[in-house]
């Protein structure tokens, strides 16, 4: 889905609720760099470069070619609070290291979670009735990606996720093949456009999701904000996730990821539409909450904090019952 990115909070993105799914990468000789005339082979394509979208003309024309319409695609990247298209450098093996995870293992993350699930006793009652989702893992995924809302992200979420869907234009991808060879001189140009072409077909389809979502909501895509991964809300989902796994879960008729019902409930319906439940194997659970966050480091994190969470909520409440039962003696004896 993401990783997770923590900003703080702008905009609150709500979505007419709408009926959602019930449960809801070898070569040996490097290649050289492509020439002048390759590139321009490639680009005949598309439209020849214009200032009227600002450095976005290869990513225009593959939204046009997706579908979006003219006026969409002018008012979004001709507008001047779209920043100008620069150079989107990737690397060809991500990997998120432990470290960015490891300060969710002190106990302020723990009681977050656990006076969450405490204070919404009521509403995960209901939730992990219909969904059979661990309120704990809901909490955690909560924690993990917003703090429960407190970091949801101020960044141009349209223009994180075009910088993210253009990997693959030709300049970009043989400027990042440039800076890849003086790293490594085994590293071959198929390599990198293997890589360009997987964040295309990952991020493209996620700016018409953020256009639908706009448009429903009457809003400009542009003043909708997010991580740096263009993700938003609580949950921090993408905008094609928000409208398969989003629910309305105060029935007020709207969706809204930075509501903690709509959160909960979006959360738990993602999880619950691969099948998690408290009942499967450890490994099945790693396995889905892998589909939320690709990281080994985080799926640790969300199991680690999952069950801290649900220790120190049990406490809470027999430490609850307790007191309840203490006054309720007082009382009789007055």
């Amino acid at each position: 889905m993401r990783v997770a990115v923590l900003f703080t909070a702008i905009t609150i993105i709500a979505l007419q609720a709408m009926p959602c799914d019930a449960a809801s990468k070898k070569t040996t000789q490097a290649k050289p760099i492509p020439t002048q005339k390759m590139r321009d082979t490639r680009a005949s394509e598309f439209h020849a470069p214009s200032p009227t979208f600002r450095g976005w003309d290869y990513l225009v024309e593959r939204l046009r070619h997706n579908g979006v319409n003219d006026h969409d695609l002018r008012a979004i990247y001709s507008s001047p609070r779209m920043p100008y298209f620069t150079f989107v450098p990737f690397s060809l093996r991500p990997r998120e290291p432990a470290s960015m995870y490891s300060g969710f293992a002190k106990p302020k993350y723990r009681h977050l979670g656990a006076e969450f699930i405490t204070r919404r006793k009521r509403d995960f009652d209901t939730v992990e009735a219909a969904l059979k989702v661990p309120r704990e893992v809901v909490a955690a995924i909560l924690v993990v990606e917003s703090q429960i809302g407190k970091h949801t992200g101020t960044e141009i979420i349209v223009y994180r996720l075009s910088r993210l869907a253009s990997a693959n234009a030709p300049e970009n991808l043989r400027h990042n093949y440039k800076l890849q060879k003086a790293k490594d001189r085994s590293v071959t140009f198929e390599q990198v456009k293997k890589r360009g072409r997987y964040l295309e077909q990952t991020f493209l389809p996620e700016v018409p999701a953020l256009i639908s979502i706009a448009k429903r909501n009457g809003i400009n895509p542009l003043d909708m904000r997010g991580s740096s991964a263009g993700a938003f809300g609580m949950p921090q989902f993408l905008p094609s996730a928000f409208i398969r796994y989003g629910m309305d879960g105060n029935k007020d008729g709207l969706i809204s990821l930075h509501n903690e019902e709509d959160a909960m409930w979006s959360t738990a319906n993602y999880l619950a539409n691969f099948g998690f439940r408290r009942d499967i194997p450890l490994q099945e659970k790693r396995s889905i909450i892998w589909r939320y966050n690709r990281s080994k480091s985080y799926i640790d994190t969300i199991i680690s904090l999952s069950e801290g969470i649900r220790e120190e909520a049990q406490v809470k409440s027999q430490i609850g019952a307790y007191d309840s039962g203490a006054r309720l003696q007082q009382a009789s004896r007055k």
